[in-house]
């Protein structure tokens, strides 16, 4: 029996209806109704991203609306109404007629996107008969429309007003220094948003879930029934990674025995258990409970798990900031250790293989051990110029750098004042020797012994200043090189008795200055062999032997060396004194790691001593 358009029954379903599998039917049987002539129709809805699927057929919902299935479908497709004749009630025909059966759908719009079609066979003979009910239809498919925006717009609400309420949980456990605080803050803020009477998260510990916060409660005993049975209940949830919901449906797979022993001891009414997963392992589970009347929806159970999932990393990274430094290099070192025992990561193990096998090389592999040192390049024998009386600088042709040879002139001081006493002195010796001759011409004895001794004090005058003339005049003592002293620039400068003038060293014997560190003076002997290689001829290496170890420190540059003095085996004529380089001391074969790790383990003894005594 058809109700009437104005059925209440319908109109009150029509009215209440939360989305458009409730309201279709009603709908629907109100249009047929009005309509008139009417055989048999569906609604089909194909939601964005959905399938398409009959959401009502009038008058019977289990009539076989195959036949409709065309229609809709071109409605669909063209996006405007189409008619068609029908042969009979089950088959078409592409024309369309003017009497008999036909099929009369149209599309259900949204922007510009078809979501749906209402597809009706009617029995109605005349044109006009066809465009009245076309049009009837295309004003109730309009109402169906505004209607489904309605309730997408409603969807769009409850979404917005999810999304908030995440957001201020998600705010609520950032804000929050301290992991113990965050788990509280959290657990209180779900059990108030979702009207839950308790709920309570857990963190996995060596296999097992230990209720970390319940909802309400700032502290509870670690050994209370309940908290025992809710980390049962977690357990279960993460072992069979899965989320539970009790009392369970019909069609359920895995097992709720925690779940059911938990909510007889403890009176609850329905208890939803969802496990947090992060990085390829679940790290524990939320538990919330209400009373029965009120079980969670899969709306809500969606919705918790989105939660959920967004909850654990940041529940997990203020537990792990909140680990002792010491907990913290043990667990990550338990973990590189399952990796590399466990499955997987080959490259880490071969990388590990390739490096246990460079220390082992480099651990038993031997080298010859060489001291390094600074060297500086000096004269075997350096001899000093020096001024022999004060004077006045007449000539100075050498200066440093130059080669000299043996008697070879340095510098020459003003002699012109002991040259005009010489002469002075010459003259009274000539003086007195023609005295001395009239002496004896007149025979007179007493006379010429007196000249003869006056001449004799002359000679030494005169000797005496050809010395003091010569002294004046300074040579080199041997073929050599000029290291310093330099008076071109000073002719007719004074200079005093004493005062250095040049320095000379030979250019065939030379000896090699080591700076030795105080750390390595006692592997240096004296006879043991070196290199030595100069930085103005860095493509050459000179051999030298350790001659001597002078006992006495020098600090530089915040260090302490020791002058050790080699000599060369080979002299080469480039070879100058001041050359600086690197000098290499053999000492013997040794381990490499003890080697490159002589000077840190040096270091770090003396450190502790210093600090342990």
């Amino acid at each position: 029996m058809r109700r009437a358009p104005s059925d209440p029954t319908l109109w009150k379903l029509l009215t209440e209806a939360s989305n458009i599998d409730e309201a279709a039917p009603a709908w629907l049987a109100l249009l047929c109704t009005s309509l008139g002539g009417v055989v048999r129709a569906v609604v089909v809805h194909a939601p964005p991203g959905g399938s398409q699927r009959g959401v009502a057929v009038w008058p019977d919902p289990s009539a076989d609306i195959s036949g409709l299935s065309g229609v809709v479908d071109a409605a669909m497709q063209n996006k405007r109404g189409v008619v068609r004749r029908a042969a009979s009630a089950g088959s078409e025909q592409a024309s369309a007629g003017t009497g008999g059966q036909s099929l009369v759908a149209y599309p259900l719009l949204v922007n510009d996107d078809a979501v749906g079609a209402v597809g009706l066979l009617v029995d109605v003979g005349a044109e006009e008969s066809l465009r009245r009910i076309m049009s009837s239809l295309q004003w109730g498919v309009a109402w169906l429309r505004e209607r489904v925006l309605h309730y997408q717009a409603r969807e769009f609400r409850q979404e917005a007003d999810r999304i908030r309420s995440a957001l201020d949980l998600l705010a609520v456990g950032l804000e929050e220094m301290r992991f113990s605080s965050a788990c509280r803050s959290l657990v209180t803020e779900m059990a108030v948003r979702m009207q839950c009477d308790r709920v309570s998260v857990g963190f996995s510990r060596k296999g097992f879930v230990a209720v970390e916060h319940i909802s309400h409660s700032a502290q509870f005993g670690k050994r209370m029934n309940l908290v025992r049975m809710l980390g049962a209940a977690m357990d279960e949830a993460i072992d069979q990674k899965t989320v539970i919901r009790y009392p369970p449906e019909d069609d359920v797979l895995f097992s709720f025995r925690a779940h059911e022993k938990f909510v007889q001891a403890h009176e609850s009414g329905t208890m939803l258990t969802i496990p947090m997963f992060l990085r390829d392992t679940f790290i524990g589970a939320f538990t919330f409970e209400r009373e029965a009347k009120r079980p969670f929806s899969p709306g809500e159970t969606t919705y918790l798990e989105s939660l959920v999932s967004v909850c654990a990393p940041i529940l997990e990274g203020k537990r792990q900031n909140d680990k002792g430094i010491l907990v913290k290099v043990g667990e990550e070192a338990m973990t590189q250790v399952h990796r590399m025992l466990g499955p997987g990561y080959a490259r880490r193990k071969l990388s590990l293989v390739a490096s246990l096998a460079v220390l082992m090389f480099f651990v038993f592999a031997k080298t010859d051990y060489e001291v390094s040192a600074a060297a500086v390049l000096e004269g075997s024998i350096q001899r000093a110029i020096v001024a022999a009386h004060d004077g006045f600088i007449r000539e100075a042709p050498a200066r440093a750098g130059d080669i000299v040879r043996k008697g070879d002139l340095l510098v020459r001081l003003d002699d012109r004042d002991l040259n005009l006493e010489r002469l002075r002195w010459v003259s009274e010796r000539q003086k007195r020797q023609l005295e001395y001759n009239r002496a004896l011409s007149q025979h007179v004895r007493v006379e010429s012994r007196i000249v003869q001794m006056q001449i004799d004090q002359a000679n030494t005058r005169v000797r005496m200043i050809e010395e003091r003339i010569s002294r004046l005049h300074k040579r080199a003592p041997f073929d050599g090189i000029v290291v310093a002293g330099d008076l071109s620039q000073s002719i007719g400068a004074a200079v005093r008795r004493g005062q250095v003038l040049f320095e000379i060293a030979p250019l065939e014997a030379y000896r090699v200055i080591l700076q030795v560190d105080e750390s390595q003076i006692r592997e240096i002997q004296p006879g043991s062999t070196g290199r030595l290689r100069i930085k103005s001829i860095p493509g050459e290496v000179f051999p030298i032997v350790v001659d001597r170890i002078t006992p006495v420190a020098v600090a530089q540059e915040g260090k302490t060396f020791f002058r050790v003095e080699a000599k060369l085996e080979a002299v080469d004529p480039r070879l100058r004194p001041g050359m600086s380089g690197v000098g290499r001391v053999e000492v013997e074969e040794r381990r490499l790691a003890w080697i490159w790790t002589r000077t840190f383990l040096e270091w770090l003894r003396i450190q502790v001593w210093g600090w342990f005594g």
